[in-house]
């Protein structure tokens, strides 16, 4: 399973290409620290939050894993909740960890998860046939217009 951080999940959903992530990966969750990110914006009346929650499985974390983002959270002030909890999550139970979070990125590798890349993606997109460069091109730009965020993506 592919754990999605909030800003990776919100980036491909305001861009309105969230299913080439469910396309990708057969299986796509997040957790509910995420869930409650992705809540805020919807409650200021933003619709694409709704996109994720339609196509993602909720993951709830267990009382072991509560006792270690616990841990974390407190040696990890810099990364939020949401990227602190899916970490936990993705250590514990061995799936991938993606986020365009450097910091939760790097902290997650050196933890021993496993990370996907907004590379890995759009890369993997290719790879398997589901969009080609050109299209692949144009999302990075939709993300970019979105999310007014510039991406480094090589193809």
């Amino acid at each position: 399973m592919l754990i999605l951080d909030t800003d990776i999940a919100s980036a491909f959903a305001k861009s309105g290409h969230f299913d080439v992530i469910m396309k990708l990966f057969e299986s796509v969750g997040i957790t509910t620290d995420v869930y409650e990110e992705l809540l805020t914006p919807l409650e200021h009346g933003y619709e694409y939050p709704k996109e994720i929650f339609e196509h993602v499985e909720l993951v709830t974390i267990s009382d072991e894993e509560q006792r270690e983002y616990l841990k974390f959270k407190e040696k990890l002030p810099k990364i939020g909740k949401g990227e602190v909890e899916s970490i936990v999550v993705c250590l514990k139970r061995g799936y991938l960890f993606s986020s365009f979070d450097k910091r939760a990125m790097t902290v997650a590798k050196e933890l021993g998860v496993d990370v996907v890349t907004a590379g890995v993606i759009f890369n993997g997109l290719i790879v398997k046939g589901i969009a080609p460069k050109e299209e692949i091109l144009k999302i990075v730009r939709d993300i970019e217009i979105s999310d007014n965020r510039m991406l480094e993506v090589e193809l």
